[in-house]
Order: C-alpha cells, then structure tokens, then sequence
C-alpha cells in the first residue's frame, strides 16, 4: 500500500486552523493582561487615595481649628504642644504659631493636592486669628519659608467644598476629585473633621 503525502488543500486547511487557534490563543492572552494591567492601576489609585486619605484624616483630628476654607485651599491650626495648664503654656496653646499652619492645597494645572507648611519648624511667629491667611502663605512662598509635599497626584480635577465661611464655627471639609483615566480614572472623596473641639480664644 502506497503511503499517500498531504494535498495542498489539506495543508492549506491545516494552516488555516492552526492560524485561527493561534489569533484566538493570542487574543485571549491580550485580553488577560490588560485586564490584569487594569486592575493593577485600580488597586494602585486606590491605594494612593487611601493614603492621602489617611494623612488628611490624621491631620484633621488633630487640628484645633480649621482657619481658612476656599474651593482650592484649606489651613488648619495643628498645636505642637500638649496642654498642661501652665500659665507659660496656656499662652502658647492659645497662640497660632507659624509651625503649626498647615496648609492643603490643590494646583489645577499640575492636577496635585499638597501639603505646604513651614520650613522652619522652630518658627514660633505669632498670628492673629484675623490674619489674611491668602496673603500670607504668598509673603512665606515669595520668602522660600514653605515647603510643599504632594499627597496626591494624578488629579485630573478636584477642589474643597466651603461648607462655612466663619472659622469659629466651621469643623469639617472635604475635598472632591477625579484622577486621570491612565491612572484608574477614580472618583476621590476626602474630607476630615476637627475634633480638637477648641476654638481661639478671640472667637465669640
């Protein structure tokens, strides 16, 4: 018996299969990295949020007062001493001392929420509570007396909501944005609250 070699169509019917096998091999395994790829972004982003989160939060316990509110920046008032009642301390605590503003702002060019504070963290400067806080963290910037950390970047929009225009009674914020979409296009929700529970002593 005369062993018979493969016709061209056989072939041809071979490598047709072998080729659709292959397309749907390799799109298969596309379509599981960028699903992988996309995930990891997500978790990444989270992430990210959690953690500017998590320094916010921390700050905003521990303020004594939230001093200034607009939609692009906040300054909260961050006591560096414990109270003990000492008339010395009493004045101290009672004063808004330049180590202890602490301002978040968000740069909407650069889509960054950061940070910014003193540089000089012996800067015992004393501020009224009336004190034009704007003004005055564009005097320190121009003076190169602040330094800025972003806490989250990425941002491809974002601002506070100004709930209270009066700094004695105002005791929350939160900050609303959207990071890039190469970045997990994530809805950020920020906020913190006060609860210090102590006002300075010029508010009625």
């Amino acid at each position: 018996m005369k062993r018979r070699g493969f016709t061209l169509i056989e072939v041809a019917i071979a490598s047709l299969i072998t080729t659709v096998v292959a397309g749907a091999v390799i799109g298969t395994i596309r379509a599981v990295t960028e699903s992988t790829y996309a995930l990891d972004i997500a978790a990444q982003a989270m992430a990210r949020v959690a953690r500017a989160d998590a320094r916010i939060a921390d700050h905003a316990n521990r303020a004594r007062m939230i001093l200034q509110q607009s939609t692009l920046e906040i300054l909260l008032w961050l006591p560096t001493e414990p109270f003990t009642s000492s008339a010395t301390n009493t004045s101290d605590y009672d004063s808004i001392q330049g180590n202890e503003l602490a301002w978040y702002v968000m740069n909407t060019s650069a889509g960054t929420l950061s940070l910014v504070y003193t540089t000089n963290r012996n800067d015992h400067t004393k501020y009224s509570l009336s004190t034009n806080w704007e003004n005055l963290r564009t005097s320190l910037t121009s003076q190169g007396a602040l330094t800025t950390i972003a806490v989250l970047e990425g941002l491809a929009s974002g601002g506070f909501r100004v709930q209270d225009s009066d700094s004695c009674s105002v005791r929350r914020f939160s900050f609303d944005g959207y990071l890039k979409d190469d970045l997990g296009g994530l809805n950020v929700q920020l906020s913190g609250r006060a609860l210090n529970g102590q006002n300075h002593p010029d508010c009625p």
